[in-house]
């Protein structure tokens, strides 16, 4: 499928209600993560608009909206493009997610209803499972779906919302840590100290949990994310779109 076609056909996905520039702007951050969109590439507002089918003003605004989240840069001579993510961008994504997520287990385990917590459980078994069988995709989104119930249980959504945010920025590496073996067996142990803190209502606890267990994610990370290279230090810069 050419790129002008997987863009059109993630336009679709977001055309179900909500506003013209809440979906162009979804349909860019989106094609971005799954590198539809690759680090260094260009954008013009021109192509964009006539690709998907909208006036010009919709897709500049979401192009400035998602610059102001760290998915654009302004680069001379070329204008905007898909920016690229360093070793210090991994760490300063994951500076800012140890410390949400800390909250986010404080505070579900102050807030979590019956249900949450049995909900947690059934995740963390069917992570546990999908540990055991090497299923690493479903893993990672076992993964997401876990740490989102806790943001739910945190009765926080705003916290929540930053935390989602946060994911995307995530996503945007090409492998999970959970693909590495040792990290998922390490992860799941960490789950089990994390769910066994939020159970026990120690707040404490959860918050110290949740830390250790980005702390330890962020570490794989750094491992895993190699130099990448290109014109000015991006890949694919030569391109445009």
């Amino acid at each position: 499928m050419t790129q002008l076609a997987q863009l059109t056909q993630l336009k679709k996905l977001f055309e179900r209600g909500g506003l013209r520039g809440e979906v162009i702007y979804r349909t860019l951050r989106e094609a971005i993560v799954r590198s539809i969109l690759p680090e260094g590439y260009r954008l013009q507002d021109r192509t964009l608009a006539a690709t998907l089918g909208v006036s010009r003003t919709p897709v500049r605004q979401a192009m400035q909206r998602l610059e102001a989240e760290g998915f654009l840069e302004g680069v001379p001579r070329l204008g905007a493009v898909v920016a690229s993510i360093t070793p210090q961008d991994v760490e300063d994504i994951y500076a800012i997610r140890i410390a949400q997520e800390g909250v986010a287990a404080q505070l579900a385990a102050q807030r979590a209803s019956p249900g949450e917590l049995e909900l947690l459980q059934h995740l963390n078994d069917q992570i546990a499972e999908a540990t055991r069988q090497g299923d690493h995709q479903h893993l990672s989104h076992l993964n997401q779906e876990f740490h989102e119930a806790i943001y739910r249980a945190a009765r926080n959504t705003r916290l929540g919302d930053l935390l989602k945010r946060l994911q995307y920025s995530i996503q945007r590496f090409e492998y999970s840590t959970l693909s590495s073996p040792e990290r998922a067996q390490q992860a799941l142990q960490e789950h089990r100290d994390l769910l066994a803190a939020i159970v026990a209502r120690d707040a404490e606890g959860a918050e110290a949990a949740a830390r250790r267990h980005k702390e330890n994610a962020m570490r794989t990370r750094l491992k895993m994310h190699g130099p990448r290279t290109g014109p000015g230090g991006r890949s694919g810069g030569r391109h445009s779109f």
